[in-house]
Order: C-alpha cells, then structure tokens, then sequence
C-alpha cells in the first residue's frame, strides 16, 4: 500500500491553532464523497457519525445543523477516489476547519467561509477492496491532528 501526505505547506502553525481558541463547539460536514468511494463502501453518514463519535469522546461539544454559534465553525470533509484499475484505487482526503472571518484592515468585510485549520491532505493507492479501510484510516489520523490542535489552544 502506497499512502503519502502532502507536505507542501506545514498546517501545525500556532495562528492557524489560534484560530480554534474557544470555539462553543463543532459542526461536522461531509460535503463531498464520490461516487466511486460510494460505491466502494465509503458512506457519507458512516463518516460523519465515526467523526463525531470521536470528536465527543475527546470532549469537543458537536453542534448539530440548526446551530449557529459565532462565527459558525465546522470541519469540512471531501473524499474522491479515481476508478478501479488493475484491483487498485487511488483517492484523496481532505480535512479542514471553516468558519466565517473578517478582513483584520477592514472588519466591514466578511468573508462567508475560510478555511483557517487543515490536515495535510491524503493520497493513498489501495487494493480495491481495501478503499473504506484506508480512508478510515486516514481519516482518523487527519481527526487526531484536528484534536491535538484544538486541545493546544482549549486545555480541559
């Protein structure tokens, strides 16, 4: 199995952990999960339960959808995987914290959603029938990355 992160950037800088200081709680949003990861037993609502399972066992609050705290955080979650070939799967995982910023020159301006926390993305080559497993897998890595920032900035 052939998994390698993307180093490109360095996603573990205080200010992007700065942005995670006192947050009320966490939405989790599944956006994207292609169909060929579907139909591989990748499944949008498994995911989301399994993130945040593990989101409360750390002790961060989950919101659900009709929650609007300030500033309306939530982790952002997007699956793609290129199809079958030779018994193998290659696929992409992301894992980013959104929530609404404003300009720091001029507060008038207020972007919708921005990024400001992001696991290095994933890239695995996997035997097909090993794809769930793998992207579960990857997925738990990118969520610890995600507690150890929030708990660096929100000790218990």
């Amino acid at each position: 199995m052939l998994i390698a992160a993307l180093t490109s950037t360095c996603y573990a800088a205080v200010d992007e952990r700065d942005s995670l200081r006192d947050l009320d709680g966490v939405k989790v949003v599944v956006e994207d999960v292609s169909k060929l990861a579907e139909a591989r037993g990748v499944q949008r609502d498994q995911l989301q339960r399994g993130i945040e399972a593990k989101l409360r066992a750390a002790g961060i609050k989950v919101l659900n959808s009709g929650e609007f705290p300030v500033g309306d955080p939530y982790l952002r979650v997007r699956v793609d995987a290129t199809e079958e070939k030779a018994g193998m799967m290659a696929y992409h995982l992301s894992l980013e914290f959104a929530q609404v910023v404003f300009m720091r020159r001029d507060p008038t301006i207020t972007f919708n959603r921005a990024a400001t926390w992001k696991a290095p993305d994933r890239i695995g080559l996997v035997p097909a029938p090993k794809l769930s497993e793998s992207i579960q897998n990857d997925l738990s890595g990118q969520l610890d990355q995600f507690i150890e920032a929030f708990r660096a900035v929100n000790p218990r």
